[in-house]
C-alpha cells in the first residue's frame, strides 16, 4: 500500500512539472519580426519610407495584428500603418510604414520602436500577444536611398528581436530531462522522497519562470473577455483624455448625483483610457462618482449590468447604474460620456 501511495504521488508531481513546462511554452509569440531596412535614414522636416515583415513560424494563425510607435523624440509615424487581419500559418506579410522627422530634431541616431499586437487561438483559448520591434532612425541632412538588399532581398531572415521563445524551449527540455532522470531514480526507495521534492521545486521554478518571460510577450487569455482595440472593433486613443469647451459645460451643469461603474481588463489598452476620461470627468464635478470593475475576476457583475454579450465580456465598458445605459469602447467616448450622464437632467 505504501508503494502504491508513494508511486502515485511520484506520478502526480511528474504529471504536475510536465504541465507547468508545456505552460509555459504555450503562451508564447508566433510571429517572428523583421523592419527593413536596418536604419531608416530621414531628415529633418522630412519622412522616409520603411516596412516590418512578419513571418509566422507555427501551424496557427495569427489575427487582427496592429501597430503602435513609442519612442524616439522628434520622429512619429505619418499615419498608423494598415492592420493585417490575418497570417496564416508558416506565411508571410509585410506592412509598410512611412516616419516623419520634426523640423528641428537633431541630426544623428535615434531609436523607436512598433509595438506589434495580436491574437491567436489554440481550440477554445485564445492569447493577445504584444511585442516590441527596435526601429534604428539615423538623422541627417542628406539621407541615402535604401537599396533593394537593404530592403530586404536577401536570403536570411534576421529577427528584429530578441528570441525570447528560444529560452521557453530550453526550459520545457531541462524540464523533461529532469522527468526522466527523476523517473529513473525513483526507483531506489531511499531517494523517492528527495526526488519528489525535487521535482516539486522545479515545478515551480518553471512556473515562476514562466511567468517573468511572458512579461515580453504580455500573453494574456482573452478567450472569455473582448477588448475593443485589441481585435481591431476601435483604434487605441493616444491622447490625454480633455474634455472640450461644451463638454465641460455640460459636466459642470449636472445637478444630480450619478453612479458609474468602469469594466476593464488589465491588459486592455483602450482600458486606461476609458478610465482617465472618467475620472477627468468625476474630478470636475463631485456629483459623479464611479468604481473601477475588473471584469476577468467580477464576470458575475458584468453579466448583472449587460456588459457580457455572447458569452463574453466587452470591455472597455461604462455603465450608468441608475438607468443601466452601457457604453462600449473608448473611440469618440467624451461626447458619449457627457451623454451618458446627461440623460434625465
Amino acid at each position: 500500500m505504501r508503494r502504491a501511495g508513494a508511486a502515485a504521488i511520484f506520478l502526480l508531481v511528474i504529471a504536475g512539472a510536465a504541465i507547468l513546462s508545456i505552460g509555459v511554452a504555450a503562451q508564447e509569440g508566433i510571429l517572428t519580426l523583421r523592419v527593413e531596412p536596418n536604419v531608416v535614414e530621414v531628415a529633418p522636416g522630412a519622412s522616409a519610407s520603411g516596412r516590418i515583415v512578419l513571418r509566422n513560424e507555427s501551424l496557427r494563425e495569427a489575427d487582427d495584428v496592429e501597430f503602435a510607435w513609442t519612442g524616439a523624440t522628434g520622429i512619429a509615424l505619418a499615419t498608423t500603418p494598415q492592420s493585417v487581419s490575418v497570417v496564416g500559418a508558416f506565411a508571410s506579410s509585410t506592412v509598410a510604414f512611412t516616419l516623419v522627422a520634426a523640423p528641428t530634431v537633431a541630426i544623428g541616431d535615434v531609436r523607436g520602436s512598433l509595438e506589434v499586437l495580436y491574437t491567436y487561438c489554440i481550440d477554445e483559448l485564445c492569447f493577445q500577444i504584444a511585442e516590441t520591434v527596435p526601429v534604428d532612425v539615423r538623422v541627417a541632412a542628406t539621407p541615402q536611398t535604401p537599396s533593394a538588399t537593404a530592403l530586404g532581398e536577401t536570403d536570411g531572415f534576421q529577427p528584429a528581436s530578441p528570441d525570447v521563445g528560444a529560452w521557453r524551449w530550453w526550459v520545457l527540455a531541462v524540464t523533461v530531462l529532469f522527468v526522466l532522470v527523476a523517473a529513473a531514480l525513483g526507483r531506489s526507495r531511499r531517494i523517492r522522497t528527495a526526488t519528489a521534492l525535487a521535482l516539486v521545486v522545479a515545478g515551480v521554478a518553471v512556473l515562476v519562470l514562466g511567468v517573468r518571460l511572458d512579461q515580453h510577450t504580455q500573453a494574456q487569455a482573452v478567450g472569455a473577455v473582448l477588448c475593443t482595440s485589441c481585435v481591431g472593433i476601435e483604434t487605441v486613443e493616444v491622447q490625454a483624455p480633455r474634455l472640450s469647451t461644451a463638454q465641460a459645460a455640460a459636466v459642470d451643469r449636472l445637478s444630480k448625483p450619478v453612479e458609474l461603474l468602469v469594466f476593464y481588463a488589465t491588459w486592455c489598452r483602450s482600458c486606461p483610457y476609458a478610465e482617465a476620461m472618467v475620472d477627468l470627468v468625476a474630478t470636475r464635478n463631485p456629483l459623479v462618482s464611479y468604481r473601477l470593475v475588473n471584469a476577468e475576476t467580477e464576470r458575475g457583475l458584468a453579466a448583472e449590468h449587460g456588459v457580457t454579450r455572447a458569452g463574453r465580456t466587452v470591455v472597455p465598458a461604462i455603465v450608468r447604474v441608475d438607468t443601466g445605459k452601457v457604453l462600449f469602447g473608448a473611440e469618440k467616448l467624451g461626447d458619449r460620456l457627457v451623454g451618458l450622464i446627461e440623460e434625465g437632467m
